[in-house]
């Protein structure tokens, strides 16, 4: 009894600190008489299990599945690691020279696919985005992290790892075998398109993207384009700097982003500089449902500073920084602790899938046609796969010519290349 007596006080220590920074992270002000009376809820929870339960219960599980519910009631991105489960997860990530190709997030509280890398791995193994993952090799991910569940998914170069995923509406999961690869960046293309628009294509922003787009963009303004379009479709990685200095380059002042402290404060706004500025062509800014992350930092500047238009379907809706705090006893907090909004106060990550994301000024296509098409698709004779790529590749010539239509309207600019 004396050891549980120890587990006990020990566990209600650490729902202190816990409850003490959730406070602090939501921004809300509470009376210590309040904290307390809702610390007795636990304590009074915790005395019931122990003195009660049909077994004998094994505090330390009970203390970690409470600060891993803890942490997940946050967002998606805070979790709680063991001093085992981080040690694991280090030692994938070390090993883990190769990928599947997908970034994943959660929604309602599940692991699903952002969006897989043009030819990746994931891809190619049908992967969609949109599907649901439920276990990694067999093992089950609803209750693990977005970080645990990355480093499941990394492993040798051509090694496999199973997949069992939903999709839709449909009933029975899906098992997909994917062959991992050594990660490679997709490359940022451009061309010239009828009425002398250029296309940048940015399907990431990792690694050497920013330097590519760079590249790129300064390459077909000298090649005639008098009018600009950024696709930012499927780009749902890289580090928020970059997709700052993305929207920088057609920004030559003005705020890009900020972040705020729980009295409603700015502790960071990130303002363009007319350094890293390239050009004032008229723009359209290509996104959809897996553009996100630091493409939404760029395309939310671009939106709000009236820079451009922005034409496809709302962003997925990652906006956020997170710290690695250790705790003496080995484990491992990930603790967001900011949330990024646009220069006109939009929280790119909202808890509501409803607010969360940039919604395009322009749908396209629109919900009506939309329906059209998946109707189309239904009765197509190919196979599921072969439906699904056509469907996306009207989707995708939709969404393009649209954003043709609405930046040959634009009024064309003087040229300027530094």
């Amino acid at each position: 009894m004396l050891h549980k007596g120890k587990m006990l006080v020990f566990f209600c220590s650490a729902l202190i600190v816990v409850y003490g920074v959730s406070a602090a992270f939501y921004g809300k002000v509470v009376a210590k008489d309040e904290a307390y009376k809702e610390l007795s809820v636990f304590m009074d929870a915790l005395k019931r299990i122990n003195d009660d339960y049909v077994e004998s219960p094994d505090m330390s599980k009970v203390q970690e599945g409470a600060m891993r519910g803890l942490l997940d009631a946050l967002d998606p991105y805070s979790s709680f690691l063991t001093k085992e489960q981080f040690q694991a997860l280090e030692k994938r990530r070390v090993s883990g020279t190769a990928g599947t190709g997908m970034i994943v997030s959660k929604r309602a509280d599940v692991i699903y696919v952002v969006s897989t890398e043009r030819d990746g791995a994931a891809a190619e193994a049908g992967v969609r985005p949109g599907d649901y993952l439920v276990a990694v090799d067999g093992d089950g991910v609803e209750e693990k992290s977005i970080l645990e569940v990355e480093s499941l998914l990394r492993g040798e170069p051509g090694t496999k790892v199973k997949l069992t995923a939903f999709r839709g509406s449909g009933t029975k999961p899906l098992e997909i075998e994917v062959t991992r690869k050594v990660d490679v960046s997709v490359p940022v293309t451009s061309k010239m398109l009828e009425g002398n628009v250029g296309l940048l294509d940015v399907p990431s922003l990792s690694d050497a993207a920013l330097d590519q787009a760079r590249t790129k963009l300064k390459s077909v303004i000298s090649s005639g384009a008098e009018k600009i379009i950024l696709d930012l479709r499927d780009c749902a990685d890289g580090k928020t700097q970059d997709g700052a200095d993305l929207a920088n380059f057609f920004l030559k002042s003005g705020v890009i982003y900020y972040s705020q402290n729980r009295q409603g404060e700015r502790v960071q706004e990130i303002q363009a500089s007319p350094d890293k500025f390239i050009t004032q062509l008229p723009m359209v800014v290509l996104i959809n449902g897996s553009t996100a992350g630091p493409a939404e930092i760029a395309a939310g500047a671009l939106k709000d500073q009236g820079r451009a238009v922005v034409v496809g379907e709302k962003s997925f809706g990652v906006g956020s920084s997170q710290r690695q705090i250790p705790l003496k006893s080995g484990a491992v907090l990930i603790l967001s602790t900011a949330k990024y909004y646009t220069p006109a106060g939009k929280m790119i990550q909202d808890e509501s899938v409803r607010n969360t994301g940039i919604k395009p000024d322009i749908l396209a296509p629109d919900e009506e046609r939309r329906q059209d098409l998946m109707v189309e698709a239904y009765y197509d004779d190919q196979d599921d796969a072969g439906k699904y790529r056509q469907l996306q590749d009207k989707i995708d010539k939709i969404q393009l010519d649209k954003a043709l239509e609405v930046v040959s309207k634009s009024a064309a600019q003087p040229k300027k290349a530094a």
